[in-house]
């Protein structure tokens, strides 16, 4: 039985925007979906390695909850883990798109990121 957003985090409201931000709003989450959609990063350690420097705990936690909420999954064993997007997690693709698109618009970025950022997004 699949569970619904109520069984797995405290909803705020029933707006579909607030909902999604239940889900994915916290500051590392997205970029985890990022680094695999987008750079093939599919172990702890290279998501370790990403430029935002994100702490072995919060990595940690963030993986175990986008396991749970069915964004990504995993093969392997404890020690070597490979994980992969699922369908719900690649359905993120266009958000992510857009949230890049308003970034680059509206924010001082990085010049040799957003050339691979529109090479591999194909913007």
């Amino acid at each position: 039985m699949k569970k619904s957003i109520d069984q797995t985090i405290k909803k705020r409201s029933d707006c579909p925007i607030s909902c999604s931000l239940d889900l994915v709003g916290d500051k590392w989450s997205l970029l985890i979906i990022r680094d695999m959609l987008y750079l093939g990063k599919t172990t702890y350690n290279e998501f370790l390695s990403s430029k935002e420097t994100i702490s072995t705990n919060i990595l940690n936690d963030r993986l175990i909850q986008l396991t749970k909420d069915g964004f990504i999954t995993f093969t392997g064993s404890a020690k070597r883990k490979k994980y992969e997007l699922t369908k719900k997690g690649l359905d993120l693709k266009p958000v992510l798109e857009s949230i890049a698109l308003f970034g680059m618009k509206y924010s001082i970025a990085d010049k040799e990121f957003l050339k691979h950022v529109k090479k591999t997004m194909k913007l």
